[in-house]
Order: structure tokens, then sequence, then C-alpha cells
């Protein structure tokens, strides 16, 4: 779960903005909400995660590599 640091707004073509942005329309999320992973990605807010299992196979490719 992502936890939301501040006032996020959506605005009217469903984007996530700050409270400040002149685009916000409707309060999305308050500080301390929690939301998805997968939502806080499809909005921005993180970078995708890799899953566990490719991040184990890149290591182990990098030390191949070394």
């Amino acid at each position: 779960m992502y936890i939301v640091k501040e006032h996020l707004h959506l605005s009217e073509d469903g984007r996530v903005v700050k409270e400040d942005d002149p685009d916000a329309r409707w309060l999305y999320a308050g500080p301390g909400a929690e939301i998805p992973d997968e939502e806080a990605e499809r909005y921005g807010l993180v970078k995708a995660r890799r899953k566990a299992s490719d991040k184990a196979r890149t290591k182990a490719e990098d030390k191949a590599g070394s």
C-alpha cells in the first residue's frame, strides 16, 4: 500500500494533481490515506516496482557479468 503524504485531487481528465494545481477539481485522498500500489503507479505517484523475482534475477545476472 502507498501512504499519501499530501492532499491529492483529481482533474476533470482523470489525472491526480496537487491541491494547488489549477486543474484540481475533486479531493482524491488526504495525508495518511492508503491506496493500492497499482493505483499509485498508474497515477504516477511512485515509479513502477519490479517484482521480487525480477530483482533477484537482475542481481544474479549482475554478479555473473562481473
